[in-house]
């Protein structure tokens, strides 16, 4: 499986258990205005990025780190294919987050997999969920059906956006109003990978992970 590098000003993507019960934000008013609340805006080095977002999705981060020290290193990455992020939030690994763990867990035991799997990303789930471009084109009709503007961006933005919302859906189920979940950055790298802006890797940065209370304030 592909994975991008990122270099000094690293990409932050889009920028969100299944037995999670919480409802979803159904504001529709809100999202027809900026239904890429959840996507990245892809801006040339040296421009001012804006204030949309990538790899998110909780309530002020719960799954989030504040240790500024994941910056410097690779330490808290456990399953050997994360990235280094912008923020600390975003600097966490699949083996850190229950709903990931527990997504591996499960779809070891219903696929019969011999090993267990160290990374959501080997996760053949993760794949058809997050990957799979009939899937998503699938789950975008979805999306422009639940949201009357939705943004008719680039296609790689439009299935990086709609992957990062699959695979909150897929491991938080439905989200509450203004939550959000930060994302593994190796799940992450791992979509934006797949689906890169078009040009140079380096001449792109992201907007990334926002706690709720960076925007709802």
């Amino acid at each position: 499986m592909a994975r991008s590098s990122t270099g000094s000003s690293s990409e932050v993507d889009e920028d969100i258990s299944p037995n999670m019960n919480v409802k979803f934000e159904t504001d529709e008013a809100k999202f027809s205005l900026q239904p890429y609340l959840f996507e990245p805006t892809i801006i040339k080095k040296g421009s001012s990025s804006s204030s949309d977002s990538e790899s998110q999705a909780d309530e002020e981060g719960s799954n989030s780190s504040s240790d500024e020290s994941r910056l410097d290193n690779l330490e808290w990455c456990k399953c050997g294919h994360c990235q280094m992020m912008d923020r600390s939030d975003e600097c966490l690994c699949c083996q850190e987050i229950p709903e990931m763990l527990s997504l591996n867990e499960e779809v070891t035991i219903i696929k019969k997999i011999k090993d267990p799997l160290t990374c959501i990303t080997d996760n053949p789930a993760f794949t058809s969920v997050c990957l799979d471009m009939f899937v998503l084109r699938t789950a975008w009709y979805q999306y422009r059906q639940e949201y009357d503007n939705p943004f008719e961006g680039p296609d790689n933005q439009r299935n990086r956006h709609i992957a990062y919302r699959q695979l909150a859906r897929f491991g938080w189920g439905v989200l509450g109003r203004h939550v959000r979940v930060a994302l593994p950055s190796c799940a992450v790298s791992c979509i934006r990978a797949h689906f890169p802006p078009p040009g140079p890797e380096d001449d792109h940065v992201y907007v990334g992970f926002k706690p709720a209370s960076d925007e709802d304030d």
